[in-house]
């Protein structure tokens, strides 16, 4: 494809000079030519001077005077990547049909241009919706709503009275509504309550590799239209999870979490449970959350604190050192002048 052609399907002002075929996608300090390079982060453009891209998407703020690529300006250069991946990258859409090796319980109902991959199981009560694909191995164990256009790598199990809304991607290797961590301990051992809720998903929601979510105890753990769920992350029972949510990997949120809308989770961050957390709110990779957070807040480190005040206390903390030595000098020459 042209350069000018991808300007036109982005939607984006073609700058030149030139008019290059570009066959891919590389980052801008690895690119050579016949590729394009995005350029989202400001911490990239020393790089625009020695790119060997042949074509460079980046914000007009970003765009230098004197280069050797052709510049494509947008708005936003990182939507704009995940526009192109879809152009120069085209997915093959999934072959409708069942594999002879898949099992279909005879109460199941399957939709229209469905695909079953080898060893599929779709269990009893189990509805799966139009143009949806059940990758290999993938268990639907019984009484579950797929929604149309579902795509389930392979591996998935999914549980009973689990929900998932139209257009959800599943990851391999991920575990959906499974039982809740419900013990109650005893003097003479522990006895285990029984989870009997169910798991809701709405729709356009992408789920990692090996992520679990847990079904609700009595009622629900619900995840919210459009969020996204990074590999290797656990949400426990009755967890309630907004819109487009992004919660990046090995995030742990511990039973009846509740999470607001536009929230952005870093890697390994861990919510204690039973807490709610407002609308628009940030929380930095490693972060500890341990009690209620109101909208629109920045929290970093463990426990959790306004991000500020975390880095000005972990600032003090890296002094301690150096005011150790200054007060033991300064207790020292106190007692020489008590010796006096």
């Amino acid at each position: 494809m042209r350069a000018r052609k991808l300007a036109e399907k982005l939607g984006g002002e073609f700058l030149g000079p030139g008019d290059p075929e570009i066959t891919s996608i590389c980052p801008i300090n690895e690119a050579e030519k016949g590729q394009v390079a995005f350029l989202h982060n400001p911490r990239y453009r020393k790089y625009l001077t020695e790119t060997k891209a042949s074509c460079v998407v980046l914000p007009s703020e970003l765009l230098i005077e004197n280069r050797s690529f052709t510049a494509i300006v947008v708005d936003n250069a990182h939507r704009a990547m995940a526009t192109a991946v879809d152009i120069l990258y085209p997915e093959k859409p999934a072959v409708p049909g069942i594999h002879p090796t898949a099992v279909i319980d005879p109460t199941a109902t399957i939709g229209k241009e469905v695909s079953l991959e080898a060893s599929a199981f779709i269990g009893p009560g189990c509805v799966v919706g139009d143009n949806s694909h059940i990758g290999a191995g993938c268990k639907l164990i019984a009484d579950i709503h797929l929604g149309p256009r579902c795509i389930l790598y392979p591996n998935v199990v999914i549980y009973p009275k689990t929900w998932l809304g139209e257009s959800c991607v599943i990851h391999a290797g991920s575990v959906l509504g499974s039982d809740g961590f419900g013990f109650a301990p005893a003097k003479d051992g522990i006895d285990k309550v029984r989870q009997v809720g169910k798991l809701v998903i709405e729709q356009d929601v992408e789920i990692g590799a090996c992520c679990t979510i847990d079904r609700g105890t009595f009622t629900e753990t619900h995840i919210g239209r459009g969020t996204k769920l990074d590999n290797m992350v656990h949400i426990g029972h009755n967890c309630k999870l907004g819109e487009y949510c992004l919660i990046a990997a090995q995030t742990g949120l511990a039973g009846s979490t509740v999470i607001g809308d536009r929230v952005l989770i870093g890697g390994q961050v861990g919510f204690a449970g039973h807490q709610v957390i407002g609308d628009d709110c940030i929380f930095f990779a490693k972060s500890g959350i341990s009690g209620d957070v109101p909208p629109k807040s920045r929290y970093f480190g463990y426990p959790a604190k306004e991000r500020m005040t975390a880095h000005r206390e972990s600032g003090y903390i890296s002094r301690l050192g150096e005011l150790f030595k200054r007060v033991k000098k300064l207790e020292k020459i106190l007692e020489e002048k008590g010796n006096k």
